[in-house]
Parts: C-alpha cells; structure tokens; sequence
C-alpha cells in the first residue's frame, strides 16, 4: 500500500471551508493508496527438467507444463559443439513440451564476434533441433554478456523468422536485463523468463524493485529455484520452477503449496 500523503494545512476559516479542504485532499489520494489489490489466480507451472533422469509421470492429470533440456550447444568463434541430452525423461501423455537449448560461450570466445552468416548457421541448428521434436515452444538459455546483446537480438531475429508457425520462443533472462529501456525490449521473443534465484547478493535488492511487478517484456513469467523461494510479483501467470535435485511428487506438492499461500 502507498503510504498516505500529508494533508495540507488548513487556513483558520469557517468549518464548511474546512471540510471542503479534507474532501478536496482525498479525492487526490492514490486510488491504489485506498483500493484493496485482489490477488489473481495462482500461476501456471512450469518444471524445468535438466540433465538427469526424471521421471515425471506423477503429473498426469495436472495443469503443468515442463520444460526439459533438450540439448547444450558449446560456442567457439570458429565452431558449434553440440552435447544432446543423454538422460531419460517420462511424462505422461498430454503434458505440454517446451524444448530448451543451453548456449554457451567456450572461455576466450564471444558471441559478438559472430558474423550474420555464422549467426544464420545458428539460427537454422536451432531450427532443426526444435523441429526433431513434438513441443509447444522453444526456449534459449544463454547468459549474453553486455558486449553480446546486439548479437543475440540479431540470432533471435533470425530463429523467429525460421521457426514454424504456433510455435513459441521463450529465452531465460538475467533480473538486471529487466529495466525499462533495456536491449531485451528489442527481442523478438514470445516469452522472457527472468531467472530470480542464484542472484548472489544483490537479490534482496531486485526482489524489492520487483515486488510490485515486473516490467514488460518480462512481466507475464519467471523463475524461481524450490530451495530458495521468493515472492511472486503480481502479474505473473506464469512460473517456472527449478529444483536442484529430481522431482518427486513430495517435492512438486511443496511447491504447489508455495504458490497457493
């Protein structure tokens, strides 16, 4: 709640004067300093699925999405290394796939010294590996450094003119690309998911200028990790969950117990 502001100082005069000031002072109140904010519905969940076994066939039935690592792409200025995911992953029948793609610079290498060919070659790898599967949408994580930002919106360009129709693309976002004005706005990407967890120790800092909500292009989701939970900025509809260790159906009514309180 905003706190109230101060009401001005009536001159001496006749109490009708008087009361007039006070009304006058109230309608220009804040409406949100006076109007309850009533909480929306709980968010969708997403699970993240990363490289281990996961056995996720306790979800049948349950409105959850899961995203799982689909493959990890070592970059080099003169090479793409692809590592596929080697473990196993069960869900039940109707769960919705997201296939998301690590990418990662080798030490010494940088995005930004991509050319437009090498970032078109790119474009059309992660084409094919999200066309070799039956997801929902695509989603790139890869921690852009300041210097590789103008590359990754010209990469992201590139994968949206490639992908099929219907299919979504979704990039996981660092809490500091989150600013008004900021390079993500130019992202030609259906989702971005502000990672909110393993912020060292400026999170209570982010936490506090997000509690009110997210601003756009990353306020519709984001990620929180089940061993350090955080609040949920309103606005949120849809929430990504990390666990550091397997899924269970234990650990998975925890964190259903998170977002419903």
């Amino acid at each position: 709640m905003l706190p109230e502001r101060s009401l001005p100082h009536a001159a001496p005069g006749p109490r009708r004067g008087l009361l007039a000031t006070l009304v006058l002072a109230l309608l220009c109140l804040p409406l949100s300093a006076s109007t309850p904010v009533i909480p929306g519905p709980p968010p969708r969940l997403v699970l993240w699925a990363w490289e281990r076994p996961e056995d996720l066939r306790f979800l049948e039935g349950r409105a959850v999405d899961v995203a799982f690592l689909l493959a990890t792409l070592d970059l080099t200025d003169e090479d793409v290394h692809e590592l596929p995911r080697r473990q196993p992953l069960r869900v039940p029948p109707g769960v919705a796939l997201k296939a998301t793609v690590r990418l990662q610079m080798v030490p010494g290498s940088s995005l930004a010294r991509f050319n437009p060919e090498r970032l078109e070659d790119l474009a059309q790898r992660l084409d094919v590996l999200a066309r070799r599967h039956d997801v929902t949408a695509l989603q790139l994580d890869f921690d852009a450094r300041g210097s590789e930002t103008d590359a990754y919106v010209d990469l992201l360009q590139r994968l949206r003119t490639r992908l099929p129709p219907g299919m979504s693309l979704s990039i996981t976002g660092l809490a500091s690309w989150c600013v008004p004005g900021g390079w993500i706005a130019r992202a030609a990407v259906d989702e971005v998911v502000p990672q909110l967890f393993r912020m060292g120790p400026d999170a209570p800092v982010w936490r506090a200028r997000f509690s009110r909500g997210l601003p756009p292009p990353c306020s519709g989701s984001m990620g929180l990790a089940v061993d350090e939970w955080g609040p949920v900025p309103p606005g949120v509809s849809t929430l990504y969950l990390f666990n550091p260790r397997p899924w269970t159906p234990e650990a998975f009514a925890r964190a259903v117990a998170e977002t419903q309180s």
